[in-house]
């Protein structure tokens, strides 16, 4: 895979692969999100000046885009966004820029994923060491974890997917 001119990978926290086999690179750099097909050219680059500290990326079942966004600074991060396959915004959780553990918050969200019912989890874990579910519509419906080791608590939930039994898996 060869990148443009003058362009460099910088540091890359994720990849993602969509049902048509393109692989989306997810960087810290400007353009975060470039797009590459089954034979490495570049098709799509796209998100340029929307993230302070990219994180993760994801694919759903209904080839939507997650991002998450773990940082706050410069009057941006702390968010999830929901994308189509253009890079046009569908959904925003969290406040951006700012940090928190409420309902409309995020501290370090590192993931996302999405059950068969459209339910959004977020491990939202370099901080707040909590698991985040909202509705399909971005409704918060609850969260759970606090930071320790004892059962029910987490240290940093960094990543989580869900199964095809709707059975959510959080790595700590």
């Amino acid at each position: 895979t060869t990148l443009p001119a003058g362009m460099e990978w910088g540091e890359i926290p994720a990849t993602a692969v969509t049902k048509d086999d393109h692989v989306l690179v997810l960087r810290r750099a400007e353009p975060p999100v470039l797009e590459f097909d089954r034979q490495g050219t570049l098709l799509k680059q796209w998100g340029q000046g929307m993230f302070e500290w990219t994180h993760g990326i994801r694919v759903d079942r209904d080839g939507f885009i997650w991002i998450t966004d773990g940082r706050a600074e410069n009057g941006r991060g702390q968010q999830v966004f929901k994308f189509d396959r253009n890079g046009k915004v569908l959904m925003t959780l969290g406040t951006k820029g700012v940090g928190g553990v409420t309902d409309t918050t995020f501290d370090g969200p590192c993931d996302v994923d999405v059950d068969s019912k459209g339910n959004i989890y977020v491990a939202d874990g370099h901080r707040n060491n909590r698991v985040v579910k909202f509705d399909k519509n971005g409704k918060f419906i609850k969260a759970w974890g606090t930071r320790g080791t004892a059962s029910g608590q987490l240290q940093v939930p960094h990543a989580l997917a869900v199964d095809s039994r709707d059975r959510v898996l959080v790595t700590d």
